[in-house]
């Protein structure tokens, strides 16, 4: 099985709308985010980019005269997972099963995404 590749922090900001809205034009996104990511519309487009590179997302052709859209193309649960993983070995050295307890209050998650994290944590 495949590495999910973990995104920065900005590639974060534009998954997680994208995991909320489902697939969304670049100027939608990029207005949606904002208030979060304090840059230009061109610096929107070239992260994009990028994370389609990395393959966190995949770019969808216009058809005739429509709108190109981005669509996440990881698991918000994998990934998740994944940048948990990361977290707890890399700074807290910690190895094994996680508690997925700590994701309880998550306003990202709901019951079946939660009940999935468990699963992908070994918990």
């Amino acid at each position: 099985m495949s590495q999910t590749p973990t995104p920065n922090p900005p590639e974060l900001v534009l998954l997680k709308k994208l995991w909320a809205q489902g697939p969304l034009p670049v100027r939608v996104l990029h207005d949606a985010c904002a208030d979060q990511l304090d840059w230009s519309f061109s610096s929107t487009r070239k992260t994009l980019t990028r994370m389609s590179d990395k393959g966190l997302v995949v770019y969808q052709k216009p058809e005739a005269k429509g709108v190109a859209l981005y669509t996440a193309r990881v698991s918000k649960t994998a990934t998740l997972a994944n940048m948990a993983r990361d977290f707890m070995r890399r700074v807290l050295e910690v190895d094994g099963p996680l508690p997925h307890v700590v994701f309880s209050a998550s306003k990202l998650l709901n019951d079946e995404e939660l009940e999935e994290l468990e699963g992908l944590l070994g918990g």
